[in-house]
């Protein structure tokens, strides 16, 4: 058996660890296989680039940030027959049984597109996937994407460090932060570090009441702001100095984004363990010819949340914003 293993879209923490125990898994669960890595993404799939993996290959990565298979995006493949065409038939003419991909939305969907074409040419393979994404925007009502929860640890020490200055300078600080739509990354970020407010992308922002907030204050004030909210950080800050101004309010306004600096770093121990997880139950299906499917995972301790490929790109599958609940818990913590 042949099987190949992908990491697409953008690199997270926590791809390495889902590499390794694909491969560990593969050989020593299914003996008789020989397992490839996919160089950068589907890219490597289009042109074709792959390279053998083995235990060695693999040792010391659990914890490695960003993925030693490469990754780059290819959004052409949403539209461009040809080019998903040209992937079935490198993908045949490779030999692969079995594809175990790790990534973000765009790679949800390539790998949905795959297996939908070799069923229609009735040579149905196993395409496996599970999310990774620090954003966790990818059919989040199945499990959480691996990368999350190391990207809010790194959010939290830099929160910590912004504290610190906020605190000593007696300032305001309007802090950038990665999370896409779902906001998902900020707002928890949020939560952790008892940060005062958190701007999600489609409220409804009353900065009135967000000027009272920072006036009741004694010392600091931390305002997260995803990266998805139509306003700037710049612009934010206009509308709130001006409104403090007003009332003869001092407090010095600072701007500062963490985005950058959010999605690198070692994997935490929370994304390395369900990285394992969800990567030996993809092996472990290989060998019970269980089919293709996505696996999703809130936690280790039970089988993963497996469902049709199709189902994972359904509205139904993903929360488009914060539960309401989870939006009270954080007004009520404040």
């Amino acid at each position: 058996m042949k099987i190949a293993i992908l990491t697409g879209g953008g690199d997270c923490p926590g791809m390495n660890a889902f590499v390794r125990s694909a491969v560990r898994s593969a050989l020593h669960v299914l003996p008789d296989s020989r397992v490839f890595g996919v160089l950068d993404g589907w890219v490597g799939l289009l042109e074709p680039k792959y390279r053998p993996l083995t235990n060695i290959d693999t040792a010391g990565i659990n914890r490695l940030g960003g993925t030693i298979l490469g990754t780059m995006r290819a959004p052409e493949l949403a539209h461009i027959r040809e080019l998903q065409d040209r992937l079935v038939r490198n993908f045949l003419e490779a030999g692969f049984d079995a594809l175990l991909v790790c990534g973000g939305n765009g790679s949800l969907r390539a790998a949905s597109t795959l297996d939908r074409l070799l069923r229609e040419n009735g040579t149905e393979r196993s395409i496996l996937f599970t999310p990774a994404s620090i954003d966790n925007d990818v059919a989040n009502t199945l499990g959480t994407a691996l990368g999350f929860y190391s990207a809010l640890t790194r959010s939290l020490e830099m929160m910590e460090w912004i504290r610190d200055t906020a605190s000593a300078h007696r300032r305001v600080y309007l802090i950038g932060s990665m999370g896409r739509s779902s906001a998902y990354l900020p707002f928890y970020a949020g939560i952790a570090s008892g940060a005062e407010y958190v701007i999600r992308p489609s409220e409804r922002v009353n900065f009135e009441a967000i000027a009272d907030m920072v006036e009741a204050r004694d010392r600091d004030t931390r305002i997260i702001v995803s990266e998805a909210y139509p306003k700037s950080l710049e612009s934010i800050r206009a509308i709130l100095s001006d409104s403090l101004e007003r009332r003869d309010s001092r407090h010095e306004i600072r701007t500062v984004d963490m985005g950058y600096f959010q999605r690198g770093g070692e994997a935490t121990v929370a994304d390395v363990i369900r990285a394992n997880w969800i990567a030996f139950h993809m092996v472990q299906c290989i060998r019970e010819q269980a089919g293709s499917g996505f696996f999703g995972a809130f936690h280790v301790g039970g089988p993963p949340n497996r469902v049709p490929l199709e189902d994972a790109l359904k509205p139904s599958a993903n929360h488009d914003d914060i539960p309401r609940q989870m939006i009270e818990m954080a007004l009520a913590l404040r």
